[in-house]
């Protein structure tokens, strides 16, 4: 026999053993219920938990992702960028020669031509008496032309 007290009136209760086993069962079935309900609860929290660490995880790795690529981005524009300066530079400094060759063509045939307007000018002037005037012989030679 075993004796049971109430825990609100206090008053005490003689069971025998398969009451007894039927109250202990009762009592620990509904235990079991509210601590299987509190695990499953608990486990619930905790997947919940796993999931948002999942998912910070992932927002972490997506932005590391962003910033290797940024980066990357930002080291090949930066390359391409220096490449493309220097082709500039080198052809600014091309077309400059260029352009320091070809006024030098410039002034040379400008001189060219001021030396032909000056021999034309001499050729122009030039007459048969201007020609034999220090020279006896051809002005002799030209002067049997004109008798004739």
């Amino acid at each position: 026999m075993h004796e049971i007290k109430c825990s609100h009136c206090h008053q005490a209760f003689k069971i025998d053993e398969s009451g007894y086993a039927d109250i202990v069962k009762q009592v620990r079935d509904q235990q079991f219920d509210e601590q299987i309900h509190e695990r499953l609860a608990l486990a619930e929290k905790s997947k919940l938990n796993v999931i948002e660490l999942a998912l910070m995880k992932s927002q972490n790795v997506d932005i590391t992702n962003f910033e290797e690529d940024l980066n990357n981005f930002k080291t090949g524009f930066a390359r391409n960028y220096e490449l493309t300066s220097k082709k500039f530079k080198s052809a600014i400094s091309e077309i400059d020669k260029t352009i320091d060759h070809l006024q030098k063509t410039k002034d040379a045939l400008l001189g060219s031509e001021n030396n032909l307007r000056l021999a034309n000018n001499k050729a122009d002037d030039l007459t048969v008496k201007k020609l034999t005037k220090n020279n006896p012989t051809m002005k002799g030679k030209f002067g049997e032309l004109g008798n004739m």
